[in-house]
């Protein structure tokens, strides 16, 4: 008993062929529809009997016709064609209702501050589409993991993404409680941060523990401090400073409630850097999802007025029009 027939994928153009031939009766008309060339459609059919190890075609010199069992492949091949069609149709309603999920990391200083208030709006306004947040203060490779989009700080993403600005620049800040400072005196320079008990900072991803940054007569200073507490998260940090415990170096705006009622106090203002502002990135593609494209929309009009204060520092990406 001979093996069964497998369609392989490449002989699909052929039997898609071999229905124009069928329905038009003539080669001539059937190479018109598909753009060739009367002798190179007789030679695909030809070579299609071959591999099918059957006659499709009856020709005679006035019109084509088909064998008996080219009658009961055709039946099969538009069975084949017409869900073909269906598949490519079901395209054509993605491509005009967003839908799926889109997965975005970013750390919870961007979800809290920059998300948050607008997936309300968002959701409402998109039903068919699902938000994934993932909260990480890492830094993510976004094609391996999986994600569509991030959020980072300009300096910190790869040449080949596309970047737009969705947050204003921001201030690191040294904080800490009035207890600690009721201990120990307020640092006045730089030099006086050895003599404290800092918070420090260590990056999930690589390991190493963030040194802190200044800014003394125009210049970066970057210091690595001392302190009995290490941590991996930015909200832990915080705690940890308005419990009374270290020093700590975070970003302004996350603290802004805490130093108005003064659970936190500022020094060092005077050597307080700027940050790059916070860039929603995703891989360059010619062919965007419907639901990224409207969730980069979404939230890049939510934070507009964010978006067009501040200036670009010189280790930003250059922003990408959409």
């Amino acid at each position: 008993m001979k093996p069964a027939l497998r369609i392989e994928p490449a002989l699909l153009p052929a039997l898609a062929a071999f229905e124009c031939v069928a329905r038009h009766a003539s080669f001539s008309r059937a190479a018109a529809e598909m753009g060739l060339s009367a002798s190179a459609l007789s030679q695909s059919m030809r070579t299609l009997e071959q591999r099918l190890g059957v006659r499709l075609l009856a020709r005679t010199t006035r019109r084509v016709g088909l064998t008996e069992e080219g009658a009961r492949v055709l039946d099969g091949v538009r069975r084949g064609l017409a869900e073909l069609g269906g598949a490519i149709e079901t395209l054509d309603e993605v491509r005009d209702q967003p839908s799926g999920t889109v997965r975005i990391t970013l750390s919870r200083l961007a979800y809290v501050r920059l998300f948050a208030p607008h997936v309300a709006s968002f959701a409402e306004r998109y039903p068919a589409v699902g938000l994934e947040f993932a909260l990480d203060d890492g830094l993510t490779d976004i094609v391996a993991e999986g994600f569509d989009a991030g959020v980072r700080l300009g300096g910190n993403i790869e040449a080949d993404m596309v970047a737009v600005p969705i947050s204003t620049p921001e201030r690191l800040a040294t904080v800490a409680a009035p207890a600690y400072f009721a201990r120990r005196p307020p640092p006045q320079t730089l030099e006086d941060l050895a003599a404290h008990d800092c918070s420090r900072f260590r990056y999930i991803t690589s390991g190493r523990v963030a040194r802190w940054f200044y800014q003394r007569e125009g210049r970066p200073v970057e210091l690595e401090v001392n302190g009995r507490f290490v941590v991996n998260d930015l909200d832990a940090e915080l705690d940890l400073a308005r419990r009374g415990l270290v020093l700590a170096q975070v970003i302004e705006s996350m603290a802004a409630e805490d130093i108005r009622s003064g659970r936190l106090v500022t020094v060092l203002e005077s050597y307080a850097p700027s940050l790059s502002r916070a860039y929603l990135y995703f891989p360059r593609s010619t062919q965007m999802p419907p639901r990224l494209r409207v969730f980069i929309d979404h939230f890049l009009a939510a934070n507009e007025e964010g978006r067009e204060q501040g200036k670009t520092g010189a280790d930003e990406p250059k922003a990408v029009s959409l």
